[in-house]
């Protein structure tokens, strides 16, 4: 499998998968079911030809992905589960295609790649919005007339220079400032490895913390702050020895369950803190009734959907919120618990915990070479789990982890975790350091 092709599909489809609605917003929905579909028929190339086992990869997934499609016998939508199931293992099938065919480091050029395409195409759109059409956009495929639609509605609400929140590419702020998020994370660990110049970090570090400034949600920033402190931890318990970690695990341990009880006892303070109101800005309500949903069907479920489709009766009329409905349950697990029931809960567990430890054991682990001998610090073994504890902070609040970028990214993370950790994968010439231009003379063999 050429490497350069591989790279190139793996930046391909995270940049697509990020960018979210831009590519039915502006495609439409015919045109972005056949990109989607080419994107999966050039996984499914991928596979074929790297021909990539099985053995080494996450049964937790796959039992995941069979127990949703058993739901298709009790599911209270079948067809949409069908389908979204269908959309599903593609997914995962291109999550396994990179994993398969890019090494860490590459994998991480390749993130970094797409979400930079991301963040620097969101701000020129917000800015051609803003600065030549000078009124919001709604998507291409919608057509409101001179109805007054509520601003959620929209593609773009032009707010780049007039104190809003802006929606970028994903056309969500959320969303965006997710991506923005990770994409500190990818540049950091880049430039930490050498991959990366010192001034194109820094400009693209600033870009990030630009769009996380003007998206403004609290979410990502209790994400960004959760990330700090895995980091911290993470570094404090590898500078000591395996055997002598135990006193340093136990601190740990007492400081998450204080931090964990005074949080549930202050939530609704915090909550107000961050912005969202007693009530996570709506969230308790739709908590409550997916709650409901779930105590009519609790083993079981209703059946798998992923994304709420809004044709559906019992979950369109679920969410509403200042005209807007909401096509999802703003909590991962909640949502898992709704479609697939407990026993389908208890999978999706399974998965995301063993996903977080073999991403810790990548950040914390010592690697050695075929010599014995350790081998020095790679910040790119950081990656996994700083990209892991993002992604599962946000599913508390949201459910994308179930679906799109999200599902793609956690997939590619628990399966390449399973194939090979960072500290244990051979050294490849080409994902090493990149030489700084003065010393580019050594690459080649001296004269005589």
């Amino acid at each position: 499998m050429p490497e350069r092709e591989a790279f190139a599909f793996g930046a391909t489809i995270l940049f697509v998968l990020f960018a979210g609605d831009a590519v039915p917003n502006t495609l439409t929905w015919v045109g972005a079911g056949l990109l989607w579909a080419a994107a999966g028929v050039w996984a499914t190339t991928i596979i074929v030809r790297a021909r990539p086992p099985l053995t080494r990869t996450p049964r937790a997934l796959w039992l995941f992905l069979a127990w949703c499609l058993v739901s298709v016998v009790w599911s209270h939508w079948r067809f949409a589960t069908i389908s979204s199931l269908a959309v599903q293992v593609i997914c995962a099938g291109a999550a396994f295609a990179i994993a398969s065919t890019l090494t860490w480091r590459r994998i991480t050029d390749a993130l970094s790649l797409a979400l930079r395409w991301v963040l620097m195409g969101s701000l020129l759109f917000e800015a051609f919005v803003a600065v030549v059409l000078r009124h919001p956009i709604a998507p291409a495929w919608t057509d409101y007339g001179d109805r007054k639609i509520p601003d959620a509605f929209y593609f773009s609400r032009a707010e780049l220079f007039t104190g809003g929140r802006i929606q970028g590419l994903p056309g969500n702020a959320n969303l965006l400032a997710m991506v923005a998020l990770l994409a500190v994370i990818a540049v950091a660990v880049q430039y930490a490895e050498g991959r990366l110049r010192r001034n194109r970090a820094i400009g693209w570090t600033v870009v990030a913390l630009v769009v996380l400034a003007l998206t403004r949600s609290s979410t990502v920033l209790a994400a960004g702050l959760v990330v700090l402190v895995a980091l911290a931890v993470a570094l404090w318990i590898r500078r000591v020895p395996t055997e002598r970690r135990t006193p340093r695990y136990l601190a740990v341990a007492v400081g998450a369950v204080v931090v964990a009880v005074l949080g549930f006892l202050a939530r609704g303070q915090v909550s107000e803190l961050l912005g969202k109101g007693s009530d996570a800005t709506g969230r308790g309500v739709i908590w409550e009734r997916v709650i409901g949903l779930i105590q009519e069907h609790t083993v079981v479920g209703w059946g798998w959907i992923g994304y709420w489709w809004p044709g559906i009766p019992t979950l369109a009329d679920l969410a509403h919120r200042k005209g807007v409905t909401y096509l999802q349950a703003h909590d991962a697990y909640l949502d898992v618990w709704m479609q697939t029931g407990v026993i389908g809960l208890a999978i999706f567990v399974v998965y995301v915990v063993t996903t977080l430890s073999r991403s810790w054991a990548s950040a914390t682990r010592i690697g050695y070479d075929a010599s014995l001998s350790p081998r020095p610090f790679d910040p790119v073994s950081l990656l996994p789990l700083l990209v892991v504890v993002a992604l599962l902070v946000q599913s508390v609040a949201e459910s994308r982890l179930l679906y799109q970028g999200n599902w793609v990214l956690f997939a590619l993370i628990a399966i390449k975790t399973r194939i090979v950790l960072v500290g244990e994968e051979p050294v490849s010439a080409g994902d090493g350091p990149r030489t700084p231009p003065a010393r580019r003379e050594f690459r080649t063999p001296a004269r005589r």
